[in-house]
């Protein structure tokens, strides 16, 4: 099986800079060549633009609240 390394930003509450910090790894992994894919959670319209700028790729919801499970398995992230 081949190799995926993920990373989960989170914080106990909005306003606490998770999209930036995310924005930012994005951005660097990016530039130093590596295939960057960001999953957000839950409902936003403003984040999921900034990360697809940072990242290169589009960004999914991956809110099995909002989504479902059969949501994610259709994008191939489980």
């Amino acid at each position: 099986m081949p190799q995926c390394p993920a990373l989960l930003v989170a914080a106990p509450a909005s306003g606490q800079g998770k999209t930036t910090v995310t924005a930012a790894l994005a951005r660097l992994h990016r530039h130093k060549g590596r295939r960057v894919r960001v999953f957000k959670c839950g409902p936003d319209f403003l984040d999921p633009q900034i990360l697809t700028v940072a990242s290169g790729a589009p960004v999914y919801n991956l809110d099995f609240g909002m989504c479902g499970e059969a949501d994610a398995v259709s994008l191939h992230c489980l």
